[in-house]
């Protein structure tokens, strides 16, 4: 395992996300959410393999919970860089103290299921309905106090889009970010973000590399708005026909060869598919003309095809 030691941390390459341990998750998930046992096991075969970085969100259904229960029965907490993160109602940002005591709930409620006295990565959990400027107005005040007071250690935000990303690299109490980005999705790429993050030595999560599973979706059950997808997803197999890789493989390694990158969030419903991740981690980069081709071929793919939150609207 490959790891990245930024701001006092040791960050594993991959970070096991846990959305899926809590709710039943993904476009191409047809397994449903893992029972108790199994995400056991998942994490187990996680820590197991070099992964020390665990994502979740207090509204991943009852994911912190489990975890807490794993790494109390392992004894693990100490060797686990564990990234939680918290929403703010919109009905809130008008007032601050409002905003403040629901984001103190969260917090500790957090600290409670997880086992924790403090939260190592502790983020805003944005949704795309909340102005970036007002979430901005009141965010960077709470984030100060709660690091005062000993809750969390560092601070950030997962965004949705990359345009939000540009006051967040304004404000030296943001540590860390969540972001989306796959072969269909490079505006943090294209627009400089990624290396302006790098530059500030920001932490960067990099989500969404297989956009939710949707790469991995038959054509035939592409409906509604994402039935326009088809002829891309068949240009990226072309490319993965192309460079001997399994389409996985291939859109794997293209967020893996992306400089900025600190830790790549993956899901998984069972251990097997934390080998699998492992593995995917393990190989060869991208040959140029390929790359070159993933440029040139996918920077122009409509917004509401890379952004799971439009799917359904």
């Amino acid at each position: 395992m490959e790891y990245q030691e930024l701001r006092g941390y040791k960050f594993s390459k991959l970070a096991l996300g846990t959305v899926a341990l809590g709710l039943d998750y993904g476009i191409s998930n047809n397994k449903g959410k893992p029972g108790k046992s199994d995400s056991s096991d998942i994490l187990a075969k996680a820590l197991s393999l070099g992964i020390n970085t665990i994502d979740t969100a207090r509204d991943y259904g009852d994911a912190e919970l489990l975890i807490g229960d794993f790494l109390k029965r392992t004894a693990n907490t100490a060797q686990v860089n564990l990234v939680t993160k918290f929403r703010i109602g919109k009905e809130n940002l008008l007032n601050p103290d409002k905003v403040r005591a629901q984001v103190y709930d969260s917090v500790k409620s957090s600290l409670h299921f997880l086992g924790l006295e403090r939260i190592p990565v502790c983020l805003l959990h944005k949704t795309m309905d909340e102005p970036m400027g007002q979430v901005m107005r009141v965010l960077p005040e709470i984030f100060e106090s709660l690091k005062e007071d000993g809750l969390i250690d560092l601070a950030g935000i997962s965004v949705n889009h990359p345009d939000e990303a540009e006051e967040f690299l304004q404000h030296p109490v943001m540590d860390a970010i969540q972001v989306p980005v796959n072969v269909f999705d490079q505006r943090i790429v294209v627009n400089g973000l990624l290396a302006r993050m790098q530059l500030k030595k920001k932490i960067v999560f990099a989500r969404s590399v297989f956009l939710q599973g949707l790469f991995f979706v038959p054509k035939e059950n592409l409906k509604g708005k994402l039935a326009a997808a088809g002829p891309y997803i068949d240009k990226l197999k072309e490319l993965a026909l192309q460079a001997d890789r399994s389409v996985a493989e291939l859109a794997f390694s293209y967020v893996n060869g992306l400089e900025g990158i600190t830790s790549i969030v993956f899901g998984a419903v069972s251990a097997k598919q934390v080998e699998e991740n492992v593995e995917l981690l393990r190989a060869m980069p991208i040959p140029d003309e390929v790359k070159k081709s993933i440029n040139e071929l996918f920077t122009d793919v409509p917004e509401v095809m890379i952004t799971p939150g439009l799917w359904s609207n």
